[in-house]
């Protein structure tokens, strides 16, 4: 008799068990929002910006999928977030920005997190050019 019990103590269980692990299983697939796609380097986007650089961030970044490099810069027609490059190449390069500096950006408009922003082929400060990206927006890091 306690046998008998123990037995279906052990089945009782072991469906718990698997119910358990199944609703789990449940809301992790369904629990996971659809994630917005990092966008690529379009040359057909390219445009010529100018302005001052109001903020340098570094944070791990999607678009490059490394931390980054990013510039808020100040233009005539407003405050753009500009991607530039992983914040290693930029060591690598001896390359950095500063708040206050002005900039003329060469890069592919995209929209990102649902506000324009801009992914830096080539920045030019004074009479100094900084490449980060070949003409057709291949990274010229190693990824």
């Amino acid at each position: 008799m306690q046998r008998s019990r123990d037995l279906r103590r052990k089945r009782l269980n072991g469906r718990r068990i698997t119910l358990v692990a199944f609703v789990l299983v449940v809301i992790l697939i369904l629990g996971k929002s659809p994630k917005e796609q990092a966008p690529k380097y379009n040359a057909a986007t390219e445009v010529t910006v100018e302005g001052v650089v109001q903020e340098v961030r570094q944070f791990w970044c999607p678009i490059n999928g490394d931390e980054g490099t990013h510039l808020t810069l100040k233009t005539d027609a407003g405050i753009l977030e500009v991607h530039v490059a992983p914040r290693r190449f930029l060591r690598g390069n001896g390359a950095s920005f500063s708040k206050g500096d002005q900039i003329v950006v060469v890069g592919s408009m995209v929209t990102y997190e649902g506000h324009d922003a801009m992914i830096a082929r080539q920045i030019t400060r004074e009479h100094q050019t900084i490449a980060f990206r070949a003409l057709n927006g291949k990274p010229l890091w190693v990824e």
